[in-house]
This record gives C-alpha cells, sequence and structure tokens, in this order.
C-alpha cells in the first residue's frame, strides 16, 4: 500500500471528489474536508503496518497509467501451480521439440528489470500513454437517491401587552411574563427546526427514514433501536442507559427492580420440580423518553410523522448498534471511488475521531467491501446482466462480434445457464485493422484476478506508427486447446481467414495454442518470441556471449549468413547448437520468415504492451473489467487522433525516424547499373548485393520482409533519381503501410460511447447467465507474478560481489555435490582414499 498513492488523493480538491459523486451531502463534504486537513501522513508512511492481516483484501486496487513500456506486467493470479516456470502475466507456456513445461518464460517484475533482457531495436513499439485513474462504471440496478427537502412552517410568537405595569418584580409583570413565553417558544422552535423529525412531518421513502434514523443515532451518539419496522408502521426508541430511570415503569407486584422474583413451578413432573423461568422480552422497556413514531396508510405510499419526543435522558456511548457495516459504507463511498487503495487504519482513525465512535477493523472491512461493491459492481450479479451488456455494445457499434459460450447442460428446460468464455470484435477496430494492411497478430493471455478467475486472451496487431493496435480479446477459463481453437476460430471468422490463409501470428508458445494454430490455419505462419527462447535457453546456457550468438542468427535475414552463424554457435558449444536445431528456424529467425505482413518482428511486445495496460481491470467484476478494457481502446483511438494532427507527412512519425537512419547509412555505398533498373550495390568488408527497383528486391531481403527500402535500396533509388526526378525522393518507395495518410485512414474508425445500465434494454434471451465454477483456495490471494525458476536461480550483485546463489557446492572430504563439509556425513568416505575408523560400542 503506497502512501503516495494516497498523497495523490489527498491533493484532490473537494470539488473534485464531488465531480466524481454528485450525490454527496454536506456532511460527506465535512467528512472529506476533516480526511484531508487533520490527518498527518508522513509519520507514518513506513510504519511497517501495511502487511498486516486486517489490512484490506478486496479487488479494488488502483489502476497504473501504462506509458507503452516493452516491459510485461508484473502481476500473478492466485492459484497456480509453484512449479511451473512464468512468463510476463503469470502463464506457464507449452514448449514442442523437447522442450519441458518447467523452464521458465521471461518476465519483469516489480522490483527492477532484467539486466538480460533482449531487445529488438529495429522494431520498438511505440504506444499512447491513456490515463486510466478514473475510471468508473456503475451497473448496478439502483443507480442513485434522490434528496426529498421538506420545508417546515415558521411560527411568529406574539405578546400580550395589556396591563403593562413596570413596578414590583420583572417576572410578575405582563411584559416579563411575554418574553419569558416568547423565549421558552422560540427554544422549541429552534429545536424543531434542527430536529431530524417533526409531528406531522411526510417522507416519501421508508429509505429515507432509516439514513435519517441512523443519521440521528450517530450524530448523537445514542442507541436508538426499531422495535416496530413492518410495511405500514416504524417505532424508534431509544435503549441509553439512564441512571435516574425517569421513564421507567411502575414495577408490578412480585416484581423488584431488577426485574421479577416469582419463578414458576410445576409439580408432579418425574420425582422433582421443574422450575420455568420467565420468557425474556424481545424489546425491554426502554428507560430514555425519547421515540419516533410513523406510519402510513395501506393505500398510501407517503409516511408521516404521528409521534415525535426529542428529549433524551440517557448517556452517551461509543458502542452504537445502528451504526453498522452498511452505513459506514455509504458515508466513506465517496472516498473509496477517489481513491480504491486507501488504508483501513486512515478511514478508522477518520471516522473515530470525526464521530467519536468506536469502528472495529473488521467491521470497516465488511463497509470497504460493501462500497467497491457499489463502484465496481458484484462479482456473481454481473453475470445475469452480461446479455444486456452485449446487446447494448452491439446497438451502439453496430457490426461488433460479440459471442458468447455456455457449459453444456443436461435439462434443456433450465433457466439458466453457467458462463464459460465470450469473445469482443469491435466493428470499427475489425475495419481499422483491414485498412492497416500488415497481416501480422500477436497473440497471448493474462491471468484475471477475483473469485471467478479465468484468462484474458488478447490478439494485437501493428499500426504504420509502429503501435499496437488491438483487434479482439476474450475471457476464456483458462489457456487449453479448446479456448484457444474457439478464440482462434472467431477471429477467423472476423477477418474472412481460411484454413489455407497465409496469415502471420507470433506468440509466446501458451499452453495449447502451437496445436489449435495447426488446426485452425495449418499454412499460417506461426512466429515464436525470441525473448522466451532466450529465456528458455538460461536455464542451462547462459552469458553474453552466448546470447549476442542467439541474436545474430535470429537477426540474419538470409540463409547463407544463418548457417555460419549456427555454425559459430556449434564451435561455442555443441550443446546449444543441437537444442536451437530441434526448433524449426522458420518460427525464430528472419532468414526463414515470410514476405508477406511487412514486419520482421522478432519479439511479442504488442501483447505484453496492450496486457500492462490491462493491469487496472483484470481484478474486477466481468462486466466493469470488460467496460474498462473498451474505455480504453477508446480515449487511446482519441489520444492518437492528436498525434496524427501534429504529424507531418509524408511517413508516420516512427517511420520517419527508422527511415532516416536508413538514408544516412545508404551514403557508404556505390551502386552501378546492370540495366532494366538492376545494380549491383557495393560496401565496406565484402559487402555486395543485387538490387532490382521494379520488383522492389534487395537480395539482403530487408527491403521485402519490412516493406520500408533498405539502405542499399536507397543507394539505387538516388542514383535512379537522378535520370527520373519525379521518384527521387526515396519515402515514395516506402510501402504505403508506413504512410501518414494510411496510419490516419485506420483510426478513423473510432469506437462509439454506451449508454448506462439504467437504460439497457432487457434481453429477449430465456435463460440467465450463472458465474463459472470456482474453488476458493486457502490464503490470501497472490498480488505479485511468481518468479520462475530460472530468475530464483540468476545470480545477483551484492556490495560489489557476485552472489554464489545457484552454484553447486562440493564437500571437502568426501568430493562430492551436494553438501558441504559441515553437513557431511560420510556418504563418499569409501571413494575417498582414507580408511574409515569405527566408532566402539559400549560393551566392547
Amino acid at each position: 500500500m503506497e502512501v503516495a498513492t494516497y498523497m495523490n488523493w489527498r491533493s484532490k480538491d473537494l470539488g473534485d471528489v464531488r465531480a466524481i459523486n454528485h450525490n454527496l451531502t454536506d456532511q460527506d463534504e465535512v467528512f472529506i474536508a476533516g480526511f484531508v486537513s487533520t490527518y498527518d501522513f508522513d509519520g507514518e508512511a513506513n510504519n511497517g503496518e501495511h502487511g498486516n492481516a486486517e489490512a484490506e483484501t478486496d479487488h479494488a486496487d488502483g489502476m497504473d497509467e501504462g506509458e507503452g513500456n516493452v516491459e510485461a506486467e508484473s502481476d500473478h493470479a492466485h492459484g497456480e501451480d509453484e512449479g511451473e516456470g512464468d512468463d510476463e502475466d503469470g502463464e506457464s507456456d507449452e514448449y514442442e521439440d523437447g522442450e519441458d513445461e518447467g523452464e521458465a518464460e521471461v518476465g519483469t517484475d516489480d522490483e527492477g528489470e532484467d539486466s538480460d533482457f533482449i531487445v529488438d531495436e529495429d522494431n520498438v513499439i511505440e504506444d499512447v500513454a491513456v490515463d486510466m485513474e478514473e475510471f468508473r462504471v456503475h451497473v448496478d440496478v439502483n443507480i442513485g437517491e434522490e434528496d426529498n427537502d421538506v420545508s417546515e412552517n415558521e411560527e411568529t410568537a406574539e405578546i400580550d401587552l395589556e396591563d403593562f405595569d413596570s413596578h414590583g418584580s420583572e417576572e410578575d409583570t405582563p411584559l416579563g411574563r411575554g418574553i419569558k413565553k416568547l423565549n421558552k417558544r422560540q427554544s422549541n422552535w429552534k429545536a424543531d427546526y434542527t430536529a431530524p423529525f417533526y409531528v406531522g412531518q411526510t417522507i416519501l421513502s421508508k429509505d429515507e427514514i432509516n439514513d435519517t434514523v441512523i443519521r440521528t443515532a450517530v450524530e448523537s451518539r445514542r442507541q436508538l433501536a426499531f422495535v416496530k419496522n413492518d410495511t405500514v408502521r416504524m417505532r424508534v426508541v431509544c435503549y441509553g442507559h439512564n441512571p435516574n430511570n425517569v421513564c421507567k415503569k411502575t414495577n408490578e407486584p412480585g416484581e423488584s427492580s431488577s426485574g421479577p422474583t416469582n419463578l414458576k413451578t410445576l409439580k408432579g413432573v418425574g420425582k422433582g420440580e421443574l422450575t420455568i423461568q420467565p420468557k425474556k422480552k424481545r424489546f425491554p422497556t426502554p428507560t430514555c423518553p425519547w421515540s419516533l413514531q410513523i406510519s402510513r396508510k395501506s393505500s398510501d405510499t407517503v409516511w408521516c410523522v404521528k409521534v415525535f419526543n426529542a428529549e433524551h435522558k440517557c448517556l452517551t456511548t461509543r458502542n452504537v448498534k445502528l451504526y453498522t457495516a452498511t452505513a459506514i459504507a455509504k458515508e466513506i463511498q465517496p472516498i473509496v471511488e477517489a481513491n480504491p487503495t486507501i488504508p483501513l487504519k486512515y478511514l478508522q482513525h477518520q471516522l473515530q475521531g470525526l464521530h467519536q465512535l468506536h469502528v472495529s477493523t473488521a467491521k470497516l472491512f465488511r463497509a470497504k467491501t460493501m462500497a467497491s461493491k457499489k463502484i465496481h459492481g458484484d462479482y456473481t450479479a454481473q453475470y445475469s446482466i452480461l446479455r444486456e451488456y452485449c446487446e447494448e455494445l452491439i446497438r451502439s457499434n453496430p457490426g461488433t462480434s460479440v459471442k458468447i459460450d455456455v457449459e453444456s447442460e443436461c435439462n434443456p428446460a433450465s433457466p439458466t445457464r453457467q458462463f464459460k468464455r465470450i469473445y469482443i470484435c469491435f466493428a470499427a477496430l475489425r475495419e481499422g485493422f483491414k485498412a492497416c494492411g500488415r497481416d501480422l497478430l500477436g497473440l497471448d493471455g493474462c491471468f484475471m484476478k477475483g473469485p471467478f478467475p479465468g484468462q484474458v486472451l488478447t490478439a494485437v496487431g501493428v499500426d504504420s506508427n509502429n503501435g499496437i493496435y488491438p483487434l479482439a480479446y476474450a475471457i476464456v477459463e483458462a489457456e487449453t486447446l479448446l479456448s484457444w481453437t474457439w478464440f482462434l476460430e472467431c477471429i477467423g471468422q472476423d477477418l474472412d481467414l481460411e484454413a489455407n490463409s497465409n496469415f502471420t501470428f507470433i506468440s509466446d508458445r501458451q499452453k495449447g495454442l502451437i496445436p489449435a494454430l495447426q488446426k485452425v490455419f495449418p499454412a499460417a505462419e506461426h512466429r515464436f518470441c525470441l525473448r522466451h527462447i532466450h529465456q528458455n535457453m538460461k536455464s542451462k546456457w547462459r552469458g553474453d556471449v552466448l546470447k549476442d550468438l542467439l541474436w545474430k542468427c535470429a537477426t540474419d535475414t538470409t540463409v547463407p549468413s544463418f548457417e555460419r552463424r549456427m555454425e559459430a554457435v556449434r564451435k561455442q558449444d555443441a550443446d546449444l547448437h543441437q537444442w536451437l536445431k530441434e526448433i524449426p528456424a522458420k518460427h525464430w529467425s528472419r532468414s526463414q520468415f515470410s514476405e508477406r505482413p511487412k514486419s520482421d518482428l522478432l519479439l511479442n511486445n504488442l501483447c505484453e504492451v496492450f496486457n500492462k495496460q490491462l493491469v487496472g481491470g483484470r481484478d474486477k467484476p466481468i462486466i466493469t473489467c470488460l467496460e474498462y478494457i473498451r474505455e480504453y481502446l477508446m480515449k487511446r483511438i482519441a489520444l492518437v487522433h492528436k498525434k496524427i494532427a501534429k504529424a507531418d507527412g509524408p511517413l508516420t512519425p516512427v517511420a520517419t525516424k527508422t527511415f532516416n537512419l536508413i538514408k544516412n547509412l545508404a551514403n557508404e555505398y556505390t551502386v552501378i547499373v546492370a540495366g532494366f533498373n538492376k545494380y549491383q550495390v557495393n560496401g565496406s568488408w565484402g559487402d555486395q548485393v543485387a538490387v532490382d527497383l521494379d520488383r522492389k528486391f534487395c537480395s539482403c531481403r530487408r527491403w521485402q520482409l519490412s516493406g520500408m527500402p533498405c539502405k542499399h535500396a536507397v543507394a539505387c533509388i538516388w542514383d535512379y533519381g537522378k535520370d527520373h526526378p519525379d521518384d527521387e525522393v526515396p519515402e515514395k518507395w516506402v510501402d504505403k503501410a508506413y504512410w501518414l495518410d494510411t496510419w490516419r485512414t485506420v483510426y478513423q474508425h473510432t469506437l462509439e460511447p454506451i449508454n448506462g445500465r439504467s437504460e439497457w434494454m432487457t434481453s429477449r434471451c430465456p435463460t440467465k447467465l450463472t458465474p463459472p465454477k470456482h474453488h476458493t483456495q486457502v490464503g490470501r490471494p497472490k498480488k505479485k507474478r511468481k518468479k520462475s525458476a530460472v530468475e530464483l536461480a540468476e545470480g545477483v550483485c551484492k556490495e560489489g560481489k557476485l552472489a554464489r546463489k545457484g552454484n553447486t557446492v562440493t564437500c571437502g572430504k568426501c568430493k562430492k555435490q551436494g553438501h558441504n563439509s559441515r553437513s557431511c556425513k560420510g556418504q563418499g568416505s569409501s571413494t575417498a582414499g582414507g580408511s574409515s575408523q569405527q566408532v566402539p560400542t559400549d560393551g566392547v
């Protein structure tokens, strides 16, 4: 729990909090203002109490502002196996070609970056920073409560001045009696004006009566209680302690002041007598005169105050029973909405100081959980209105694909169906992806973190500015062959992909994904993220030398160059060479990549950047999570529009920067014309290639892979432009996928906003959805990503020295590994070359 997060809330103006919740009352403003001004957080920032058992464990975490980094999400879901290696989002991958499932995938936690991190400088993923801190969603049926102001009739006091006489005592004169009468009536008028009720007052709703009684009990610190509360009558009395027993009834004969003394006995039951205690009254006689009676006619909806006595003769208390967790939840809801991660001890300190009442930590925890449910929705209840939400998406965004899959039901007549999966692909994103012209999708999954955990599967493309372009997402039960197959089939239907389509996918080799791709798109190209391959390699082969060799093998664009790099690996380590050969080069080397997608990506940073943006919504209820993703996509498109308006053509900003570097390198090359727009390009260190401008071909294959002319092609274009001035600008030869006009066309397709919960149409589907089955595991839900075995075994530097963690020790006595000489029990004494002596026993 970071105090800095709370200080961000502390710096907000009270008007900002009112803007978040329009139903704030004056009491709420006083509460918030007192909270901001009276508490000093500096002295308790590092007191170590944030990890107490009573700390809140609800799932209303603060939302992170993603900066578009390529680092992966560091959180981890609750309930994963300890032995499996985890990637950026906690998932364990399935490996083929002899790889073990226990081999770890890459991940970057919150404590620091991986020093051995592979970065593709040629394809740095750019993204805009979307502020999701103020994300709010309300999907409850009861949207809010209206305040009903009740006007009171003022009464004018008159003084009778007849027979006025100034002699004698002032109180005996008519003027003195009139002033005394006026003061008494004015005192009664002030009491009636400030009192919460008055006789004859009409109230529209029963909830308003309950709230007012609770507020009165808290403000007066009296033990009010409902002794009658049905559909037509309400009676409230005060059970506070009255030491004088002013209003106690006269004792009946045979009763003492402490209660009845005569006990009834039954004779003849067995051999003895059976004593029967008198039945204890449910509502004892109150000793305080304060009382309230409100009723209504059965045919009327308006309640009327019939009796109200505002006089108290009892003592105040610090334990008001009406100050329940529900009442506290209503009071702290604006605070929790403004800062969901606020610590419980801060709330407890402020409530106790404001009301001078005792509030236990357990009650406050329940109250904050209720407030979070009110803000973010209920995990279970949101499944019942999921169909209405989907129909609202389709209504507001025509053409959107929304598919819900349910568990098989044995009884077809059952009115409920158990939720299994949901898939969403907005029509605007689908049309924008097709307009981009880069047939490449990154596939990945990340964990949901709630009482019904699952997996969020994502399909992310790359736009003209080398930024992410999310296409579709789904919430499934787990990463399995069936779930990935269903997800890929939905994508194929939206993109009109056939089974023999030469589409390109890049992934981290998640569980079930490789066989699912082979089943749905057998002719598609499937690239493996090089970073994850390197992470798996590190379990046996580490060091910068081997990492550089792997990177050179992957970045070489021609087959002969790739073979030379692999031979260098074989000379360095034959086992590593054999291990790499078991992974087909078409999955991880540019020399074998297809030229169709106009991208030579080696890392699956697309999904990693997108998954990082979803951290703030993955622990929310299902509709809240889906709304978080939709609002992020909607805001992101609006921010990209601003960047497009500031960009100067003809290429996108990132493409312009990359192409300028290529043109700088092209100055070092000379060209020889071979005729028919064919050239031979010569450079230093024996760099010689062939270029054909008509076919947009270069023998180095970089032009064909990326769609952007390489340094050899740029040198030829300059020479070609001497005779063709219209084509001397190299930017004209860049593929249209990088043009500013294409980027603008892609983001012309925007997401339309949707209505709130109160405006959703009732679904005509005859069945209701129920939550999926889940077994809640014991213990506190895990928030941080579990480190893999490779990460835990990696050496770290401490005080300028390399730690020995992960190294195997050798015993100095028996010369065997796995223990030291201090713990040696003579395992290898016979092979160590010495003779072992037997210890004599007693009696020998």
